[in-house]
Formats: C-alpha cells, structure tokens, sequence
C-alpha cells in the first residue's frame, strides 16, 4: 500500500487512527535511512517539494558541489539516483576528467544526458564555454530543466545527435533507463519507445557555428561513439581536443566494431590512450578480452606533452 492509498484508507475509515499513524510512521522512517547514508555519498542533499525529488551533490577535492537535479519517477538509473546508490559517479574517471579541464576550455559534452558533467564543469570553469548535446525529446527536456534551475549560463543546449553524416536517426529509448538510449537497440528490449531524431556531424557544427576552439569532449553514446568520431575528422586534426569516451565492447558490437577500432582512428591523428588509474593516466595499447576499464582517455603527444608528462 502506498501512502497515498494509506491516506486515502485511513479517510475512508478503513484504518482506525493507531493503524493509520504506525503505518506513516513505517513510511517515515525511510527519510530518516536516507539522511544515515548520505554523508558518504557525492549526493549532500535530497529535496522532495510539490510534486518534485531535487538531489543536489556534494562539494569534493575536484568539483564544487551544490548543483541540483530534478530525478524522473521512471528511470532507475538516472545519474544523481546512481551516484547514491554507488556513493560516487565514475570516480576515478570523474577525478581524471576534472584534472584535465581548464577554465576558458571549450568543451563538448556529447550524450548529455540530464547534464550532470555539463552542469558540473560549468559551475567548476565559470569561464568556459560547454555546448551540450543530447537527441532524445524527453531526456533533452531534463537536462534543460537542470541547467536553467542552475543558472548555467555558459551551457549551449543543442536537442540532436551527433553521427557521420547529417541524417535522420531512429533512436531507441527507455524511460525507466534513459542512458541506454542508442541509435541501435543495443539493450534488445522489445519494450524501447522508437523515436525520430536529428543528426549532426562534429565537423559541420563547428564550421557552422563559427566555433575556434575545442579543447575537450565527452562523449557517452552507448555503442555509438566511432560514427560520432567519424564526423570530426578535419576538427581532431586542426583543433585535437583530449577526448573522454566510453568503449564496451559489448556495445560496439551491435554498431559491428571494436572498441580497437576508436584507437586505431585517433591514432591517425597522432593520439594515444589512456585510462584512469589510481589518479594517474595508464596508456592502452589495445582493448583485449581481460580489459575491465570501459572509460577512455585521449591525449596528443605534443599537444597536451604537459598534461601527460603530470599525470603518467
């Protein structure tokens, strides 16, 4: 029985008062088993207000804290739910991240998601110009709820995908886990809502935009991530960017590669790879079988020489 129908019953005098009282008081509780576990989570504070859940993260050694989230009722895995659950959110790959970002950095955050780097990097590099890019109608309407109730002024938000050509994507989505949403039905879950969306290339939004600098990307696209790429090419040559990037293996094979793949084509470009570890960048040479890393560094020699020369 949920509260409300625990309300309604004691209304309808289906619960005598005693009941109905030690039955909220069961409910109650619950507030009380959150605030025991907060304090060893990235998440400082969860608010519940009329009709809404904001989670707000915590102040680290890397980023600033105080940035709020609206949490959807459906999706399990939202990011702040996660970072709860877990305590952090991709820790050592968050710290190396931060780490790598300077103020007056522009910054691409591709498969935004609901904004939680977006929002982050924004209040951390006031200075810095983040463009922010997420395809699905419904999620792209949470993360511009998060970055306005934040004041993130130097966020550009932008409803589209990226891929290797400029085209119409079927997307693949779920409400109860936005972040596996793909241009491929990677999870095979008969039950993924088919949308419509907008595709874009790096290159082209550049040029179009008049855009002189890149210094950073993220990007998470579930499986998506080389076509993505595929369309930067004349901007990883002219601008090389360090990329963050997720490789599963699993992922990549229903877009018929392999995370060795994304190595081989920055490596055209004169990059190598890298993952988190212990606070330290760990080149990769390849992704094998006993590979357990799925988050990914790249960094030019001469470009970022003292970037990696710090962190090696």
């Amino acid at each position: 029985m949920s509260i409300k129908e625990t309300k309604t019953a004691y209304k309808n005098s289906e619960l005598t008062k005693a009941d109905f009282i030690n039955k909220m008081h069961e409910y109650h509780k619950v507030l009380f088993d959150f605030s025991e576990i907060l304090g060893s989570t990235e998440i400082a504070k969860i608010e519940i207000e009329d009709g809404n859940v904001i989670f707000t993260s915590r102040k680290t050694d890397l980023h600033p804290g105080g940035v709020k989230f609206y949490v959807d009722v459906l999706d399990k895995r939202i990011t702040p739910v996660d970072t709860f659950n877990f305590d952090q959110y991709e820790l050592e790959d968050s710290e190396m991240l931060y780490k790598l970002v300077s103020d007056k950095d522009v910054i691409f955050d591709i498969g935004a998601n609901i904004g939680w780097y977006s929002n982050h990097l924004s209040k951390k590099l006031p200075s810095s110009s983040i463009y922010s890019f997420e395809p699905i109608p419904e999620t792209y309407a949470q993360l511009k709820r998060n970055t306005e109730n934040n004041n993130a002024s130097n966020i550009t938000l932008n409803n589209f995908a990226f891929s290797d050509t400029i085209s119409k994507l079927t997307f693949y989505y779920s409400p109860t886990i936005t972040g596996a949403s793909s241009s491929v039905n990677i999870t095979e879950n008969s039950g993924m809502v088919k949308l419509e969306c907008q595709a874009n290339t790096i290159d082209n939004y550049i040029a179009e935009n008049g855009i002189a600098q890149l210094d950073f990307i993220k990007c998470d696209v579930e499986g998506a991530e080389l076509m993505v790429y595929k369309g930067g090419k004349d901007t990883f040559e002219k601008h090389k960017p360090i990329i963050f990037t997720e490789m599963l293996r699993k992922w990549a094979a229903k877009f018929n590669y392999h995370p060795n793949d994304i190595i081989s084509f920055f490596g055209q470009f004169g990059y190598n790879c890298y993952t988190a570890h212990n606070g330290r960048l760990r080149p990769v040479k390849e992704v094998t079988e006993a590979t357990t890393e799925t988050n990914y560094f790249f960094l030019h020699p001469e470009k970022h020489a003292q970037k990696i020369l710090s962190l090696t």
